[in-house]
């Protein structure tokens, strides 16, 4: 499909590790629920392979924007996957990106925002609200805070309380999602209350 180049140049900090292979899927479709025609941004896509999980899910009629900051895995995804419904997109979903405002279904990042400075996580959830729908879902893939056997050290994880206290959304659900690793859910509305 089309490619969109929105980088500043900068080389994705984890080239050749990512967690395909790692994650239940499964389990990652299960708590998300996506449906045809829905529209779904992968970002931090690494070498695309959810983006392609996640297109076949939405079907034809639906759109997957996978986005990362490392033109050689874009490039290779771009040209893997011409002619379906993934849009590529060089760029950095802590920045503005080249996507519509109130378009988005779903966003899923996976295990990208250990590595935001503060003022990365501000842009990041700043571009969240814009993009996702009112009805809309963002899902955050993390490793535990927890000593294991990989991963980033224990003071640059989030735990899925710490992930409730710093995103302004509502919090849906933490679902296992392999050993080491959950899936946060929220939702972009607050849900309407409920008479006493």
């Amino acid at each position: 499909m089309e490619k969109i180049d929105k980088g500043k140049g900068k080389e994705h900090r984890h080239r050749g590790k990512f967690t395909e292979g790692l994650l239940d899927v499964e389990r990652i479709l299960g708590g998300l629920a996506l449906r045809p025609g829905q529209t779904v941004v992968d970002a931090g896509c690494g070498n695309g392979y959810m983006s392609k999980i996640f297109s076949r899910q939405v079907t034809p009629s639906g759109k997957v924007y996978a986005l990362d900051p490392d033109r050689h895995f874009i490039g290779v995804l771009e040209a893997e996957t011409r002619g379906t419904n993934i849009v590529t997109i060089v760029g950095d979903i802590t920045r503005p990106t080249p996507i519509e405002p109130s378009s988005v279904d779903l966003i899923y990042i996976s295990t990208v925002i250990h590595c935001f400075s503060k003022l990365q996580m501000q842009g990041f959830i700043q571009e969240v609200r814009r993009l996702i729908k009112p009805d809309g879902l963002l899902a955050i893939v993390e490793i535990e805070k927890t000593e294991t056997p990989f991963g980033p050290p224990l003071n640059r994880r989030f735990s899925s309380e710490e992930l409730r206290t710093i995103v302004p959304m509502t919090p849906v659900e933490t679902i296992p999602v392999a050993e080491y690793f959950f899936m946060h859910t929220f939702a972009h509305a607050t849900p309407p209350k409920v008479a006493p």
